[in-house]
């Protein structure tokens, strides 16, 4: 069975899911997996230290799985100033799927495109997908509303219309809150080509994350997901049992100060916690994810 839409097509993917990159929890065991399931997987090229560190961890991946995988590179200097050796590491391993956030991505398209890679782009408002779109993006990520990490501030049910119409030449991908089929279902009716699954796949065996992350995960509420520009300097949703850890009387309007030890214990999270109730397998997760969708599709009037 296959789930065919532009972006599945695109990738060479079974299924349209696309295992959003996290930072300090995805790495080659969870690429693989999500990969190897039909979806394709991806990782931050930050979680690397070092340019010969992400070249191993590439070399992993590639010995474990001959499909499709992806790789999120902040082209912001500020935020990755080593973006330009990570970038000529993707180009050397020809990785299918590079996504790029904090910055514009036109001085990497010619070159990704020449190695047959696309590039697909995080976008919170149609001001930045427009850039992206100009600058030869392949296709827009909506980061929407609910979305774990940094998020945007509208609501799915108008994001992903509002780029299809506006920018209906590319494909967008949906991000925010989808846990299961049944929310995929929803952002493909919505007029998505994909869906990024990031929070659910955190409570899995192959994610690189803290046991208790994984728990907490399980033990909140998307009412205890806290929406602030004032933990990493941009706006993104995090779970609070985690910042009660380090500051009982956190307020998102005055922030918290973060060390450099101290950002393992603050853990970012969506609202997509709403459906986490236990820690499965990633490529069960997949599968699950596809036959309710493709349940949901029949059930409906």
């Amino acid at each position: 069975m296959q789930i065919k839409t532009r972006v599945s097509e695109m990738l060479g993917i079974e299924y349209p899911i696309i295992g959003a990159p996290m930072f300090l929890v995805s790495y080659p065991d969870l690429v693989c997996a999500v990969s190897n399931a039909g979806g394709i997987g991806a990782m931050p090229a930050l979680n690397y230290r070092t340019t010969d560190e992400l070249r191993r961890g590439l070399a992993e991946i590639r010995a474990r799985t001959q499909k499709p995988i992806g790789i999120n590179l902040i082209l912001h200097k500020e935020h990755n100033p080593r973006w330009a050796e990570q970038f000529a590491v993707c180009l050397e391993f020809k990785v299918e799927l590079l996504i790029t956030s904090l910055g514009s991505p036109r001085s990497i398209i010619k070159e990704a495109k020449s190695v047959g890679a696309k590039v697909f782009c995080d976008v919170t408002t149609l001001k930045h997908a427009n850039i992206v779109a100009k600058a030869g993006a392949d296709a827009l990520i909506a980061v929407a509303q609910g979305a774990g990490g940094h998020a945007g501030a509208i609501s799915p049910f108008a994001l992903i219309p509002y780029l299809k119409a506006e920018i209906p030449d590319l494909p967008v991908v949906a991000a925010g809150a989808i846990s299961t089929g049944r929310q995929m279902a929803a952002a493909l009716a919505l007029g998505a080509d994909a869906v990024y699954v990031g929070t659910r796949l955190i409570a899995t065996p192959e994610a690189q994350a803290y046991d208790e992350y994984k728990q907490m995960l399980i033990d909140s509420a998307p009412e205890e997901i806290i929406y602030s520009a004032k933990i990493s300097g941009i706006p993104a949703n995090w779970l609070k049992r985690s910042i009660d850890k380090l500051d009982k009387d956190f307020k998102p309007e005055a922030g918290l100060s973060v060390d450099a030890k101290s950002w393992k214990e603050v853990w970012s999270a969506g609202h997509g916690v709403a459906q986490i109730k236990d820690i499965r397998p990633a490529a069960e997760i997949i599968r699950s994810m596809v036959e309710e969708y493709e349940r949901i599709k029949k059930e409906l009037p």
